[in-house]
């Protein structure tokens, strides 16, 4: 009995002393006369979450970590904004980055460059009315969604996303207020939500290596989808076809039109129409 609750004792020092590790640090930074804004935002493993901030506040960054690996940084010069984790044991590190986890808040009045570098966890990115300029995700290991509830104030040329051996889902893509996205997967899932408001006619570039796609088509757009290749097999019911093209039965009518082209090696693509 005596050794059971020695156990039992020594347990729960070894769980005070990992508590005692983790280490909680926030930066803020208030809005002045900046014009424009860049953010570049490096993240090895663990969990990221982007949000709108406040107002008033340029950005707000909270990091939680072991500080027996790693420390959190942040340098705001110029306009231009970098954060990341610097490790001095990265093997360790990953092995215990469960506990590693980055929530940031950015100004909906400012309009940015957003660079987005994320290696293995999870990513939950809500993108919705932040006024963006440039948007260029890549993320490894990791499951990340990606939503756009509300429009983008600013225009953007181009959107890009690059994922490795992950799970991507991306909702309301419309609202990027975007004339070119492109989604580049190495292994895994994606699912891509054409929904939002699309304020012009745009053009969606997927390029898969090994894995399933998703596209979800409101009913409302015009879209016309391209293949590029003959191995992977799509379902598009209520689409017409014609040679490797499918559109939908409003292409010519539709007051948004939105091209999509695929390039996939092997799996399977269905295009799902939506209310």
């Amino acid at each position: 009995m005596n050794r059971l609750l020695a156990v039992f004792m020594l347990a729960a020092q070894a769980g005070q002393l990992q508590a005692a590790q983790l280490k909680t640090v926030t930066w803020t930074r208030q809005v002045t006369d900046e014009e424009r804004l860049e953010v570049n935002v490096s993240y090895g493993a663990g969990e990221l979450t982007l949000r709108p901030g406040e107002s008033d506040l340029l950005y707000r960054a909270r990091f939680d970590y072991d500080e027996d690996f790693a420390t959190p940084r942040a340098d705001y010069r110029g306009g231009r904004l970098d954060l990341g984790i610097r490790t001095r044991d990265n093997r360790r590190f990953k092995d215990r980055s469960e506990s590693s986890s980055l929530d940031l808040w950015l100004s909906r009045d400012v309009p940015m460059d957003l660079d987005l570098d994320f290696g293995a966890g999870s990513a939950e990115l809500d993108l919705s009315g932040l006024p963006l300029l440039d948007l260029d995700v890549s993320t490894g290991a990791s499951e990340s969604e990606i939503r756009i509830d509300e429009i983008n104030p600013v225009a953007m040329e181009s959107a890009s996303i690059n994922v490795g051996a992950a799970k991507l889902s991306m909702h309301g893509i419309g609202n990027l207020n975007v004339e070119r996205v492109t989604v580049k997967a190495g292994v895994g899932s994606v699912t891509l939500g054409l929904g939002g408001e699309w304020p012009r006619d745009a053009r969606v570039s997927v390029e898969m290596g090994l894995g399933a796609l998703e596209i979800r088509v409101p009913e409302s757009l015009g879209v016309r989808v391209m293949r590029q290749n003959f191995l992977t097999a799509i379902e598009a019911d209520g689409f017409v076809r014609s040679g490797r093209s499918y559109r939908s039965p409003n292409w010519e009518t539709a007051e948004r039109r939105v091209e999509v082209e695929i390039s996939a090696a092997l799996g399977a693509i269905d295009i799902v129409r939506i209310p």
